[in-house]
């Protein structure tokens, strides 16, 4: 992936609401959300910064449409880009291996930004080995993943923001098992979608394990997995699988064992912790992309105080969101950073 800012742009169109179905053109996402995300309205308390919008996130993750504000990890995603081709090649020459690709790694190591800033746009960038474009469809299983992907297999047929008919259907359909005993419905519904053949499939999964935390039927849990399973080892090639899964969960994926023997071979990824020259671009690439460069001496308190941290890379967009928020009201960001008390003590004194 280039670190030029020339290839970094991306443009979103569609609601901008949970999960999603996504087909790029080389240099547009469009995008159809399914489930509600909180938005922030400002306020007279929360008056709009006079340098302009920020450019960090605070404790949330970055999105497909914070593309162009993600740096940093530009090795991670062409890795995932070579370990999805890879995958999908290898696929077409035997079709015993699922098109799955597991990235993991503990809360906080920047797992969906890297999954959903990261790789989703490049995909748009650069499709699949002899595909000229994409379908990608993003969601969160929540308590209910049969439906999740139901939802989003419905907008793509559908092209409805609300299709509850069609989502109500395909559930039913995801739930049925076929004279083998496999959960084949998410393939054969894939298999249907308008121009398939040449614009394949990649669904990808951010917080796999709600699967584990949040849904309590187990039988749904199943469904969700085989089906995702027996889509991505179909022979027709249409669906690749990519998740973002929490590596304290990996004990709960034992408990089935096709989905366990995918995760634990060099089909997953783990996501390392940044280097001082990563985190240096994160730091410093999107003020310096909105005009408002950070000076050198907070940019080197930053990479020190989150360096080597476990989970600190949301700490740090939110150290850098107040200090964004203080070059709106005319104060230098080394003040600012003094006064909240570090990377970690920007989120005790918000707490």
């Amino acid at each position: 992936m280039s670190v030029s800012s020339a290839n970094r742009s991306i443009r979103i169109e569609g609601s901008a609401i949970g999960s999603s179905i996504i087909s790029g053109d080389g240099n547009t996402v469009y995008v159809i959300h399914q489930s509600t995300e909180y938005k922030r309205v400002p306020t007279s308390a929360q008056p709009l910064n006079k340098v302009g919008p920020n450019p960090y996130k605070g404790l949330a993750a970055f999105k497909e449409e914070n593309a162009d504000q993600y740096f940093g990890r530009e090795a991670q995603v062409e890795r995932l880009m070579h370990h999805l081709q890879t995958l999908y090649e290898q696929s077409m020459q035997a079709h015993s291996v699922p098109r799955l690709l597991a990235i993991l790694g503990p809360s906080g190591c920047g797992k969906s930004s890297l999954a959903r800033a990261g790789l989703i746009p490049e995909l748009a960038r650069r499709p699949l080995p002899g595909k000229e474009q994409m379908q990608i469809a993003v969601l969160v299983p929540g308590t209910h993943p049969v439906e999740a992907v139901a939802g989003v297999l419905a907008k793509a047929v559908t092209q409805d923001p609300m299709p509850v008919a069609k989502t109500r259907e395909f559930t039913t359909e995801l739930r049925l098992k076929n004279k083998a005993g496999q959960y084949d419905g998410m393939r054969r519904i894939v298999d249907l979608l308008p121009h398939i053949d040449d614009m394949p499939l990649v669904v990808i999964i951010d917080q796999f394990e709600e699967v584990y935390s949040l849904c309590k039927d187990v039988a749904a849990r199943a469904a969700f997995i085989d089906n995702l399973l027996n889509a991505a080892s179909s022979p027709t090639g249409t669906v690749s699988v990519v998740l973002t899964l929490r590596s304290d969960f990996l004990g709960e994926t034992q408990r089935h064992q096709r989905l366990s023997q995918v995760i634990g071979s060099d089909q997953s990824v783990i996501v390392p912790g940044m280097t001082e020259a990563e985190l240096r671009r994160a730091i410093t690439e999107p003020a310096k992309q909105a005009g408002h460069p950070l000076d050198a001496t907070t940019v080197n308190l930053l990479v020190k105080d989150t360096k080597g941290r476990e989970g600190a890379l949301p700490l740090l967009q939110f150290a850098l969101t107040r200090i964004w928020e203080g070059l709106g009201d005319g104060q230098p960001p080394a003040t600012t950073y003094q006064e909240m008390g570090g990377v970690g003590g920007a989120l005790a004194g918000k707490a």
